[in-house]
């Protein structure tokens, strides 16, 4: 058995791809691992593919960390530098935590909240930076201020004494598949395919 190992940012749900590549490809496994730098392995070679979040402006933070922090959208002659290939996937709903019994808490999902809902709360963050909305979450969880970030990120995340609701004031993020160009093949190509909704009885 062979093995095809991804890497995934926080909040991304990869179970279902992963089982139609072992369903459908022959002798091969994904080996899937979560991290908050997902970038980081596929550059060095300990993953064949990432799935990372793009954040585009208005979000503080980055696809990776270190030196790849705020590269979000790079365009693609960075993209040819680093030897990378890019597939965007799917756009991801911003959100804001807040204390539970907030009055968002009331609200539900029928409604994003807005900044109005808000303007009495200190955003400690605002951002997609894993690890710093982890320990944002920690201080609204006592009762302190609020945290807007993509809506999965802190369903994925997730806090004992926080609620999260979609937020209106606030863009979009992406989800999307980034390997190295060394690295391509028909087998990362099938799972890129799956990814992208590519049916068992279709060709490429």
């Amino acid at each position: 058995m062979s093995y095809l190992k991804v890497v995934f940012a926080p909040g991304v749900v990869p179970g279902k791809w992963f089982s139609r590549f072992d369903e459908r490809i022959d002798g091969w496994q994904a080996a899937g691992a979560q991290s908050d730098d997902p970038l980081a392995h596929v550059l060095s070679g300990a993953a064949d593919i990432g799935i990372v979040r793009f954040p585009g402006a208005g979000w503080e933070g980055g696809v990776g960390g270190g030196d790849f922090a705020g590269v979000s959208d790079i365009g693609e002659r960075e993209m040819l530098r680093h030897d990378l290939h890019r597939v965007r996937l799917y756009e991801e709903q911003p959100g804001v935590a807040v204390p539970k019994d907030h009055a968002l808490e009331a609200l539900g999902d029928q409604e994003p909240a807005s900044s109005e809902d808000i303007e009495d709360e200190m955003v400690l963050y605002r951002g997609v930076a894993p690890g710093k909305v982890r320990e944002d979450l920690d201080v609204v969880a006592a009762n302190v201020g609020c945290v807007i970030a993509p809506r999965p990120l802190l369903r994925g995340i997730n806090r004992r004494g926080v609620v999260h609701r979609s937020f209106r004031d606030a863009p979009t993020t992406g989800i999307g598949l980034v390997w190295r160009r060394d690295r391509d093949d028909e087998v990362v190509q099938q799972f890129v395919g799956i990814c992208r909704g590519r049916r068992a009885s279709s060709s490429r």
